[in-house]
């Protein structure tokens, strides 16, 4: 009776094997590439590193604004969404009046129709796409932004303002504005 058992669990143990194979020939498929390119100007010139010259034709006093036209523009090949990836005030060796200046100023960026709708007088541009102090984080929501071309382009209207009860200690100062941009593919 041992040995009986003992063939059974012998033969039990044993496997099979098999081999399977199926091959079929792929034809190769084409991969495009294309450009994402994010620049800013003021609709005559732009650039990846655009110098906002526009901004600061006269003093800024408190309880005044002083604002100007910044068109985002995409000029590369595929749809891309852009956003504001922070605002701070950047001079090459800030006075003490500089960084009471930039802690005193407010940022507006309105989305406007075309650069018309900014012009300084203009009291209520747009729709505010942030508002609020300098800061490395100021954001908003992306904005859509086709391929170069039909609807590349986005005008906005770039407010600065001082409040009217700001303190002595930013007179004189500079503000140096520099606002960070940027772009994902759609």
């Amino acid at each position: 009776m041992a040995a009986a058992v003992l063939v059974v669990l012998l033969a039990s143990a044993q496997g099979t094997a098999a081999l399977l194979r199926a091959e079929s020939q792929l034809t190769p498929g084409t991969i495009t590439t294309g450009k994402l390119a994010l620049q800013a100007g003021n609709g005559n010139s732009s650039s990846t590193d655009f110098v906002f010259a526009d901004l600061s034709t006269k003093p800024l006093v408190p309880g005044g604004y002083l604002q100007a036209p910044l068109t985002i523009s995409n000029t590369g090949t595929v749809y891309l969404n852009f956003s504001l990836a922070g605002a701070i005030s950047a001079p090459s060796s800030p006075t003490p009046a500089d960084t009471a200046l930039a802690s005193a100023v407010d940022l507006t960026i309105h989305a406007v129709a075309d650069t018309a709708a900014c012009q300084p007088d203009a009291l209520t541009p747009g729709p505010a796409l942030y508002q609020g102090k300098l800061s490395p984080t100021a954001s908003f929501s992306p904005r859509h932004l086709a391929a170069q071309g039909a609807s590349s382009e986005q005008t906005l209207c770039v407010r600065i303002s001082l409040p009217s009860g700001t303190d002595s200690s930013a007179a004189g100062g500079k503000l140096k504005l520099v606002l960070s941009w940027r772009g994902d593919q759609a």
